[in-house]
């Protein structure tokens, strides 16, 4: 059995950054995990689905002067593991970013659209290496293009948007 390590005997410092929304346009879901380290207690979280609106709103509306490759690497996660997305969590976010109107019907075609949209103009070496350090098999980065991901989000979006 693992013995617990004792991070100050390394004399390191750690940074942890923690992103609060004050103001969360709301439609999402939580849920409560328990924590047993450092000291045993639970932990409101936003679930699975809302977290997957809130990936595809990173996706869509980031200003990126730097492609975040950590949101393409979780963007495979979620559509490998076939989390619902949180549709109505999603639109209030877009809505919140002025990307698309309050009345406009968000539609898993439309989302599609403005997936393969952005897909089709990023830098993807520039996604590559702002993940590579955190990848045990960077190999597994050798296929990501703008052709790589629209297929991936036409073959597996559709059963991660139930209405």
């Amino acid at each position: 059995m693992p013995l617990p390590i004792n991070i100050s005997q390394y004399n390191e410092l750690i940074r942890i950054k923690f992103e609060v929304d004050t103001n969360p346009p709301g439609l999402f879901s939580t849920e409560f995990r328990p924590l047993l380290l450092p000291s045993p207690c639970k932990v409101r979280l936003y679930d699975g689905p809302s977290l997957f609106a809130g990936k595809m709103h990173a996706l869509l509306c980031r200003g990126w002067s730097r492609v975040k490759g950590r949101d393409l690497y979780d963007f495979l996660f979620y559509l490998s593991k076939g989390i619902a997305l949180n549709m109505p969590h999603l639109k209030a976010k877009i809505v919140a970013s002025h990307y698309i109107p309050q009345d406009a019907k968000l539609t898993g075609e439309l989302l599609q659209e403005f997936l393969e949209r952005k897909f089709s103009c990023l830098d993807y070496r520039q996604a590559e290496d702002d993940v590579r350090p955190f990848i045990r098999r960077p190999e597994e980065l050798d296929v990501w293009d703008a052709d790589f991901f629209i297929a991936a989000t036409k073959q597996y979006l559709p059963r991660c948007i139930r209405i």
